[in-house]
């Protein structure tokens, strides 16, 4: 990924999450998100949710498809600055107490933290969906 696209991803605060179950029925959810290693990380936070975490459709959709859209845009009324980056990749889930060294956890959390202030307040969590990026598709308005 080239540092333009990686710049543009970085200074996003949101993005929109496409998964689709083995019957192929789209499903987007905003996300907020990190870029770390090339690979984008969305928490599973501890924000109320009417269900169980695994019960989550993006959850649940990524265990029987984890090919993923990812994308993230910037809109504005002047048209000249509108720009988007969209990503296919292949998501999977990871336990962040399981499957990564302690300092990659604390590397994935700061980064969550310094981004989003709103972490200082309400968890993170363990658990996030990891996004290995295929390819990446950029527009800006010309």
């Amino acid at each position: 990924m080239n540092k333009k696209i990686e710049k543009l991803i970085n200074k996003a605060h949101i993005a929109f999450l496409a998964t689709a179950a083995s019957n192929l029925q789209p499903y987007v959810t905003p996300v907020v998100f990190i870029l770390h290693n090339g690979n984008i990380y969305v928490p599973l936070d501890e924000k109320p949710k009417t269900v169980e975490i695994f019960q989550l459709k993006r959850v649940k959709n990524i265990r029987e498809n984890p090919n993923v859209c990812f994308l993230v845009h910037h809109y504005d009324e002047n048209w000249t600055k509108l720009w988007f980056v969209m990503v296919t990749g292949c998501a999977n889930l990871v336990n962040g107490k399981l499957e990564t060294s302690t300092s990659k956890l604390n590397t994935i959390h700061n980064k969550f933290v310094s981004k989003y202030s709103q972490y200082k307040k309400i968890g993170i969590g363990n658990l996030y969906i990891r996004i290995r990026i295929n390819k990446t598709t950029y527009w800006k308005y010309m």
